[in-house]
C-alpha cells in the first residue's frame, strides 16, 4: 500500500499515545515548523511501510473533506498506550494541516476520485487504489493553489518547492525534480545546448546586471510529475530548459503540473505585449528624481572604485 486515508473526527484528540494533542495545536506546529509528528492507531495486520502517503479526512462538525497530508515515518507496532487487541500504533509525520473548516470538500472528492469510497473511510485507515493516487494528488494540488485559507496562504511559499502531497514519495526520494534543477552537471549540459537566455521571456541576466550576471541562469525540469517513475533517467537537453528566476518561480505555480515555457510566453504576451528582443529590454522612463538618484549612485560607485585603487 503506497497511500492511505485516515479518518478523523474533530471532537476527538488528534493522534494517539504520547504525541496526541488538540488539532489546532498540531496545525499551528506544522505552520510554524513545517512538520508535526504523532502516532496513529491502525488495524492489526495493516501493512504501512515507512514512506506511505497519509491523507487526513475530516468527519464531523466541521464538514467532511481532505484536511491534511503526511507520511508514515514508523511502521505499525505495539505501544504501551494501546492494548494490543485494539490495534497498533504507526508513526506519522504531517507536513500540511489546514485549519478546521477549510478542507477539500468530500463532494468534490467523490467526483474527482470515485475509486475511493469516501463514505466508508475508517479512522484506522482506508487504502487508496493505485489507479486513484494520481487523481487524488491532482485534486489536492489544484485545491491548495486555488483555495488556501488566508492565514495559510501558500502563494508566498517558494513555488519551486513541491507542495506537500503534490508528488509521490518515491519521486521525492529517488528522482526529485528540485535535485535535477540544482544539479551542476545537468545545468552545464542544458546551458551548453540551449544557451543562457531565458526560454520564456528571453531575458539575459548579463544584459541586465552586467558582469555580475554573466553565466547566471536557472534550469527548469519540464517533465510532468505524473511521468516520473523510479526508473526515470534525466536527459539534460530534452528535459531541462534555462529560465530566469522570475519565470522559473512562475512555472512552478502551475497546478497540478508546472507551466511550460510556451505557456509562460503566452502569459507574458497577453499581459505585457511583446517580449524583449536580444538587443533591447522593455521598461519605463526614469522620472527626474529617479534619474538623480541613479546619477548619485553612479558617482558613489566611482568614488569607491577610486578609493580602492589608491
Amino acid at each position: 500500500m503506497s497511500a492511505v486515508v485516515m479518518g478523523w473526527n474533530p471532537v476527538t484528540a488528534f493522534g494517539a499515545g504520547p504525541g496526541r494533542t488538540d488539532y489546532r495545536a498540531a496545525a499551528l506546529t506544522v505552520y510554524r515548523t513545517g512538520l508535526f509528528g504523532t502516532r496513529w492507531r491502525v488495524s492489526r495486520g495493516q501493512q504501512l511501510d515507512p514512506g506511505t502517503d497519509v491523507w487526513l479526512f475530516a468527519q464531523g462538525q466541521h464538514g467532511r473533506g481532505l484536511l491534511g497530508h503526511g507520511v508514515v515515518a514508523a511502521a505499525p507496532q505495539p505501544g504501551p498506550a494501546l492494548p494490543a487487541r485494539l490495534g497498533l500504533l504507526a508513526g506519522i509525520v504531517f507536513d500540511l494541516l489546514l485549519p478546521p473548516g477549510e478542507a477539500l470538500p468530500a463532494e468534490e472528492l467523490e467526483i474527482r476520485v470515485p475509486e475511493v469510497n469516501w463514505n466508508a473511510v475508517r479512522s484506522t485507515g482506508t487504502g487508496v487504489p493505485g489507479a486513484a493516487e494520481g487523481a487524488l494528488r491532482a485534486a489536492w494540488t489544484a485545491f491548495l493553489h486555488t483555495s488556501p485559507a488566508p492565514e495559510y496562504d501558500l502563494g508566498v511559499a517558494d513555488p519551486t518547492v513541491p507542495l506537500p502531497g503534490s508528488l509521490p514519495q518515491d519521486s521525492l526520494r529517488h528522482v526529485a525534480v528540485s535535485r535535477y534543477e540544482y544539479d551542476a552537471d545537468a545545468l552545464r549540459q542544458c546551458v551548453a545546448f540551449h544557451g543562457l537566455r531565458c526560454a520564456a521571456c528571453g531575458l539575459s541576466m548579463e544584459q541586465i546586471y552586467g558582469p555580475a550576471g554573466a553565466a547566471f541562469i536557472q534550469v527548469h525540469h519540464i517533465v510532468p510529475p505524473a511521468a516520473i517513475g523510479p526508473d526515470y533517467t534525466l536527459d539534460p537537453v530534452a528535459d531541462l530548459v534555462p529560465l530566469c528566476p522570475n519565470c522559473h518561480a512562475m512555472a512552478h505555480r502551475g497546478a497540478p503540473d508546472a507551466f511550460t515555457p510556451a505557456e509562460l510566453r503566452r502569459m507574458l504576451a497577453e499581459a505585457a505585449g511583446p517580449l524583449p528582443s536580444a538587443n533591447s529590454i522593455s521598461g519605463s522612463v526614469f522620472t527626474a528624481e529617479e534619474a538623480g538618484a541613479h546619477d548619485d549612485a553612479a558617482r558613489l560607485k566611482n568614488m569607491r572604485q577610486d578609493r580602492d585603487t589608491q
